[in-house]
């Protein structure tokens, strides 16, 4: 394989992740829902009715006031990861890949009335993440029920 053919693998790998950006909208203030999924297969929610993006609802194994602040120190532990919007019952964090740095978004809400947390982990760039939102997801579930957070 000549190193000029490398060269344009690479670049149409590259655009192909990067064929579909996305921004994280602009928050409103309004912590009633999570941002709604993309079409495209880089996101993984539990408020979404696509299976493509669904995941299991992470049910609260204590009062949800009570636990948020676990909640928020659990996300701040996760690798790479930044909490840019902390409110009570809210919270928005930044993650970034290991080798490119790409940012993934990660939401979660507190839904006290029915005693779970709505939880969303998405790209901002490409897409397909080739499942690192849902595994993120999944990761933050492992460490709350480690904690006895969730059930």
């Amino acid at each position: 394989m000549t190193t000029y053919f490398r060269c344009i693998l690479t670049l149409a790998a590259a655009l192909w992740i990067s064929g579909c950006s996305i921004t994280h909208p602009l928050e409103t203030g309004d912590s009633a829902a999570l941002t709604h999924c993309p079409p495209t297969p880089n996101c993984a929610s539990t408020e979404s009715d696509n299976i493509v993006h669904r995941i299991e609802p992470f049910i609260l194994a204590a009062p949800a006031d009570q636990a948020w602040p676990q909640i928020v120190k659990t996300v701040s532990d996760m690798p790479r990861t930044t909490v840019n919007t902390e409110r009570p019952g809210y919270l928005y964090a930044k993650s970034y890949s290991r080798v490119f740095h790409f940012v993934d978004y990660l939401e979660v809400l507190s839904v006290p009335e029915e005693n779970r947390l709505a939880v969303r982990s998405s790209s901002m760039l490409g897409i397909s993440d080739l499942g690192v939102n849902a595994k993120r997801t999944e990761t933050l579930r492992k460490a709350l029920q480690e904690k006895g957070i969730i059930e």
